[in-house]
């Protein structure tokens, strides 16, 4: 084995060898468990984890990517510590088996894992100067924290996503791609889809246009910059709570600001939530409000890069207000005006909270992340809502690589 010091392979070898045999001591311990309709649903996930995790070492390691091996050694060794939490929340659960097995009749399984990830981290550290370790001892609570809320659950979501997952029934079987056929032929998850595109539609051009004319407006000022900036970020820092409580009260049928409003030029109060035909346009003009100040200090930062020198030029070459504005200031700020499009599109058919605190999901602004809510944490069918989220991510994917697309396209031209 070619490793990066041949010094090194009395911690790297021991390390990977003593952490794959820890992970199969449970089974050795009960070998009923060696079947797969006995293996529990908790210890197959567990070995998919660290299986991943050890192969991950490996790979990296042969491919000499030092930084990466001390990252993933440190997330097996976090999932060891993790472990005995996992434990006392799944004690009671329907066949945790397997993960039991660590504390029960192969304790030691545990402590092999534990002295594994031990040797692989001191591998990890002498890999490098103390000055080339330091900053990754730093940012190393942040990459536990990202793994374990972020790429865990997903992909404990693409795991769950094959099989009648329901929290309250013990029995959750492998139905292989039913939930995925179930969720293209259910009208109402279809349905969810398009009030997404309705609103996302709605959302993305009028909040790229009005905040890149904030922006500009702001960047023309001499004076009070920091003033406006400060003033147009405050909706986008408040509680989404907040913001919903303030805007149900604005819109609100009978005593609301909105309906005042109209009503000083003769005209008659509108139910703004409850009208079917305006609910979500609605919701859309209250996330357009609150996300105004990211996309104009996202702009302002693309305006102030643009160099003095190019539009002095512009100026003695004699170019007007309006071509100086066509011509250069709007193909300067493209990469914002990108990256701004690509974050408003995710952001967009995303929504949830404003829905959730202002309609409740009524039939005509249940977007697909409601509806997918509505199925995991109402009617408890986790497997099921985990598909539809998994269509909803691949869409996503798939519509932010054609704006990339093209974008590029369009840079080449």
């Amino acid at each position: 084995m070619k490793l990066f010091n041949k010094n090194l392979n009395i911690l790297y070898i021991p390390g990977i060898l003593i952490t794959f045999i820890g992970m199969f001591l449970p089974i050795i311990a009960d070998k009923k468990i060696m079947f797969l309709k006995d293996f529990n649903f908790l210890g197959l996930s567990f070995i998919y984890v660290f299986l991943a995790l050890i192969i991950a070492n490996i790979i990296i390691n042969f491919t000499k990517k030092r930084k990466l091996i001390m990252i993933v050694s440190f997330l097996q060794l976090f999932f060891v510590m993790y472990l005995p939490f996992l434990v006392k929340q799944w004690k009671y659960a329907y066949r945790a088996k397997f993960v039991l097995n660590f504390f029960e009749k192969a304790n030691f399984g545990w402590y092999f894992l534990l002295i594994g990830s031990i040797f692989l981290i001191i591998y990890s550290f002498k890999l490098f100067s103390k000055k080339q370790t330091i900053p990754y001892m730093f940012i190393t609570p942040m990459v536990f924290g990202v793994s374990f809320l972020t790429f865990f659950p997903a992909i404990f979501a693409v795991i769950i996503s094959f099989r009648k997952w329901n929290i309250l029934i013990p029995n959750k079987p492998f139905i292989g791609l039913d939930n995925f056929v179930k969720a293209f032929t259910d009208e109402y998850f279809l349905n969810s889809l398009w009030i997404s595109f309705k609103y996302a539609l709605a959302v993305i051009p009028t909040k790229i246009i009005i905040s890149f004319l904030f922006a500009y407006l702001i960047y023309s000022l001499p004076k009070f910059k920091g003033f406006f900036r400060v003033v147009y970020f405050l909706p986008t820092v408040t509680s989404v709570v907040a913001v919903s409580v303030i805007w149900n009260w604005i819109y609100h049928p009978y005593y609301g600001l909105a309906n005042y409003i109209i009503g000083l030029f003769g005209m008659k109060p509108v139910d703004w939530l409850g009208d079917p035909s305006i609910a979500i346009w609605a919701v859309a003009a209250v996330s357009i409000w609150r996300g105004l100040g990211y996309d104009i200090i996202i702009f302002l930062s693309g305006l102030n890069d643009i160099p003095e020198a190019i539009l002095e030029a512009s100026e003695i070459d004699g170019a007007t207000r309006w071509q100086k504005f066509w011509k250069i200031i709007i193909p300067q700020v493209k990469p914002s005006l990108i990256l701004i499009f690509i974050t408003s599109t995710i952001g967009a058919i995303q929504v949830f909270s404003e829905i959730y605190m202002m309609t409740g999901g009524n039939a005509d602004t249940k977007t697909a992340v409601y509806y997918i809510w509505e199925y995991g944490f109402s009617r408890l069918q986790m497997g099921y809502a985990s598909a539809m989220s998994l269509i909803l991510f691949a869409i996503i994917l798939t519509i932010t690589l054609i704006q990339m697309r093209v974008t590029k396209l369009l840079k080449e031209d």
